[in-house]
Parts: structure tokens; sequence; C-alpha cells
């Protein structure tokens, strides 16, 4: 029954890998070689080898030595290994603590089987790492126990890449190559789950996925095989974590807040009032095996692991510095430019009528010659809340103001094996962020609102080891994140919102702005003196067939 579910499943694999548009796969899996000897140091045929997972307790399907003693796995997942040796009329033999990481090729010291009963078990444990020797590949890889222990930035499984040597770990996180002896830079390619994690808009990280949800990161430098492409810098892979044979779990929090920092020297002697911003981050995992009492060593077949992370943030508008600009006055809206003082702080010499070339008397502009949309323009600004002195560049004042945002992460993953031929995971995870009004440089004048920006990456891989030589992998997943708009940097802006750029808008004061030549337009339209509505305000002024205003 099992052998048959197993054909129909992979049957339908076989066409979704034909049918569907797949993503481009990393290699995930590694490769574990080795000989065994008998005491005397003559080669072994057919032992028979099998490995087992030290955190899950599954078995592989089990490998003949060849004529020459030699054994190979071909497909073996992320982990720590035994490696399982017996052979009539040998003890059986174990070696243990052997790591894979993913893209390893990992070349196992010789196993040397002493004569015995099969009942016997002789238990070798590795005394140093071992070292990838069947490739000449400059890799390293960061493990979960590593990335548990280590002082690694929080937010970004990228942030490991810096305890890799020939690395510079200033450098990281950005993107681009941090490899010593490489100063004109390369990009770096980045995966997660054998999914491609890059951003094609930018060519940078599009999912900076915290590093509680992350069991390996695997880096390799230089000299990497053909598998791996799409950039000349570093070819950098992560893996989720996935549960074990028993149950764990963890939760943490991270607290973050500017009121503990001292202020600025700058702040100090402006007398700014400081306003302060925070950043949480709250999170929890669970993982562990899926009991299946019915089936014969049920918790070593199925197994889940769950991660979320909460970021609840307090962020502070225009960086946090105090707003101070020089805005029109309400006398210089009208014309008047008897009172007003220039960028430096100097009273204004005169304003002069481009007509004439001479100066207005006293700085002052007919209300005949204003401009009625310019003044619309310049109406849509506040007004001055503080006075400008001598020397002093603003007349506008503000605190910066704060917004708040939660940002979440979660992440599962789900593995099961079934048959020691067959296995399936499953995995996803993402980032949600709340819709929010980003506060600009003037609140409530500038601000821009971010509808929901969300970031989905969701694969699934499956794993046939036909022989001990022919695999079958499929590897189906995508990445993808929903933009927030197309203007304003990449931000949706509503109109109450986005009266600062005033460009923008000029449509809504030349509606015939578009249209050239076109004498219905001129006949029906242009003849006669329409309101145009700037944000709710009107201004009246009469356009001629000419297009004069």
């Amino acid at each position: 029954m099992m052998r048959n579910v197993c054909s129909i499943f992979a049957g339908i694999t076989l066409a979704w890998f034909l049918q569907s548009p797949l993503a481009n796969a990393q290699i995930t899996t590694g490769t574990v070689t080795g000989r065994v000897v008998d005491s005397s140091g003559s080669v072994l045929p057919r032992a028979q080898v099998v490995l087992i997972s030290e955190a899950h307790g599954t078995r592989s399907a089990a490998v003949l030595t060849n004529d020459s003693g030699d054994y190979v796995f071909a497909d073996v997942t992320g982990d720590t290994y035994t490696i399982e040796v017996t052979a009539p009329s040998f003890k059986s033999t174990r070696r243990t603590g052997v790591v894979v990481a993913s893209g390893d090729r990992i070349g196992v010291p010789t196993i040397s089987l002493e004569v015995g009963r099969a009942t016997e078990t002789v238990t070798v444990t590795a005394e140093a790492a071992l070292v990838q020797t069947q490739s000449g590949e400059r890799s390293y890889a960061i493990e979960t126990k590593a990335i548990e222990s280590l002082p690694i930035t929080h937010g970004n499984f990228a942030a490991a890449v810096a305890f890799t040597p020939g690395v510079d770990g200033s450098k990281t996180g950005s993107g681009s190559t941090a490899r010593l002896g490489d100063p004109n830079g390369s990009q770096d390619n980045i995966m997660m789950d054998g999914i491609s994690a890059m951003d094609t808009g930018n060519n940078g990280q599009m999912l900076t996925m915290n590093i509680e949800s992350i069991g390996e990161v695997k880096v390799l430098t230089q000299s990497y095989q053909a598998e791996y492409g799409r950039s000349s810098g570093m070819q950098i892979t992560a893996v989720t974590k996935s549960g074990t044979n028993e149950y764990h779990g963890s939760g943490y929090g991270i607290f973050t807040n500017t009121a503990w920092n001292s202020r600025s020297w700058v702040a100090q002697k402006n007398g700014d009032t400081p306003v302060f911003s925070k950043l949480n981050t709250y999170g929890y995992s669970i993982g562990g095996p899926v009991r299946i009492p019915k089936l014969y060593n049920g918790k070593n077949k199925f197994f889940f692991f769950y991660a979320h992370e909460f970021r609840p943030q307090s962020i502070l508008a225009n960086s946090g510095n105090v707003v101070r600009l020089r805005l029109p006055t309400a006398a210089e809206r009208t014309g008047d430019f008897s009172q007003s003082r220039d960028q430096n702080g100097n009273p204004i010499t005169s304003i002069i009528d481009n007509t004439t070339g001479q100066p207005f008397p006293g700085n002052v502009i007919p209300q005949g010659r204003l401009y009625a949309p310019g003044i619309a323009v310049l109406n849509q600004y506040p007004l001055p809340n503080v006075t400008q002195t001598a020397g002093a560049n603003y007349n506008y004042q503000l605190n910066p103001a704060t917004y708040n945002q939660l940002t979440q992460q979660p992440a599962v993953r789900m593995d099961y094996q079934f048959t020691p031929n067959v296995r399936i995971s499953g995995k996803y995870s993402g980032q949600i962020q709340r819709p929010v009004n980003q506060i600009g440089s003037i609140p409530g004048f500038n601000d821009a609102y971010v509808p929901y920006p969300v970031i989905t990456n969701y694969g699934a891989t499956f794993d046939w080891a036909i022989t001990p030589t022919t695999i079958l992998e499929v590897t189906y997943g995508s990445i993808k994140n929903q933009l927030a708009g197309g203007n304003n940097g990449g931000l949706d802006t509503s109109p109450a919102s986005n009266r600062l750029n005033t460009l923008g808008a000029f449509p809504e004061l030349y509606p015939n702005a578009g249209v050239v030549d076109s004498s219905y337009y001129d006949y029906q339209v242009l003849q006669k003196e329409k309101p145009v509505f700037w944000d709710g305000k009107s201004v009246n002024f009469r356009r001629s067939s000419a297009g004069a205003a």
C-alpha cells in the first residue's frame, strides 16, 4: 500500500514539475562518502551502511559498499548523523557526530570493522569536525547550536555571514559582497530553503527573516560548483528550523528605547525637547514529533516546527529630528514682503517687478498681480508658528511626531518520511505589517499611506532515493512581496496627505493640460468661467481660448 501511495505521489509531483513555472532551486542537501575496511586494512565489500539522524531518529535506506569498500549517500538533509555499519561475522560499528550542512560533500574517515558477533557494537565518536574533502569550494556553515549561542543580530539571518572566515563583518547584510580581497564588490545571492530570496526590483534581500526561525546558514565564498549561480558574489543559503523527535520550545523578548540613550550635543544646545521611540520584539517557537500511534515508530516519522515573532514599534518621523522650516507668512501670501526675512534671517531688500525690472514700492506686490492658483498652492502650507529673528533661517518649528507599527514574522515547517527512501517537506515564512499612515516631516501635511505590505515565502521538496546512486529531488516554491504603490517612492498617498508634492497635482489646476488642438474642448470649456478645486478649496479664474489664465 505504501509503495502504491509513493508511486502516485511521485507521479503527481513529476507532473507538477513539468507543468508549473518553478523557481530556480538551490542545492539544500549534502553528500556523504566513505570507505569500510576490516581490522587488517583490507577493503570490505557488501557491508551495509545506514545514516541515522540524531535529531529525528529517522533511518536512511541502507546502501552497500562496492568492491572497493566505498559507499555514497547522495541526498542527505542538513543534520547531525550517526553512521551505522554492519557485515556478517563482524561487530556492528557506529560513528557518531557526523555533521552535514546543505550543499556539503563530506568525506568520512575510513571505518574499520572488528571480527565478532553482529550483536556486539563498537561506537566511534568523532574527535574533530569533518572536513569537506570532495570539492574545492570555500564554504562555511553556521549551524543551529552556533546560531543559538553567538551574539548574532536578531532581525536578519544574513547577519550570521559575519562569522564566516574571509568575510568583512562590517559589510554584511548590505546585499553586496563582503569578501576580503574583493574591493570592487560583487552581488551576493541569497536563498531560503532552496528558493531565491532576492528582490528582482532592487537585487537586494527580499525577506529579512529573524534568526530564531533559521536552523542553518551556509555561505559559499569562492570556487563553488556550477549548480550555484545568479551572481558573482557569495552564495548565502538559509534553511529553516525543523522539529525533532522530542518536543522543544522557546520564548524571548528584546527591548529597545531611545529614552535610554543620552541626548546629543546638538539637541542640548538647541534646547530641543526629546521625543522617544521604541522597538520591542517578542517571539516564541515550538517543535517536535507528530505522533501517529498506529504507525510503527510513529514519533520518528512526522515532525513540525512553528515560530512567530511580533515587533510592535513606535517610529519617529523625520528621523527624530526637530522640524525647522521657512514657510510663507500670512502677509507674504497677500503679496506683502515688507517685513520678510530671507533664508539667512536678513531683511529682504527688494522684490523686483519682472515686467519693469524695478522694485515694487514698499516690497508689496499689488493684488492685481497675484496669481490665484499660485496663492492656492501657498495656502496648502501651514502658517509659521514662531517669529523669524535675525540670523535664524526658520519661522516654523515642530517636534517630531511618532506613529505605531506592528510587524509579524510567522514561520512553519513540516517534514514527513514515508519510507527510508522517500521524504517530503513543506515550509512557509513571511512578514506581515499593519496598514499605516507614515507621518512626514509636517504631520498631517505630507504623510504617506502604506496599505498593508506583505512578503510571502513558501516551498515544498520531494526526495526519492530510487537507488543509492539515483536520486529524484523536486523543489517547488515562490517568494513575493506586495508593493505598496507606484508613486512617492513606492508609497500610496491620499489627496489629504500629498499636498507637499504640489507638482503632482497640477493637472487639477490645469484640466486641459493633456489636450492638444481640441476645438471642442476650447469651445465647450475654455470659454467658460469654471471653479477649479484644490483639496476642497475653490479658486475662480477665467481662461481664454488661447489658454491664458
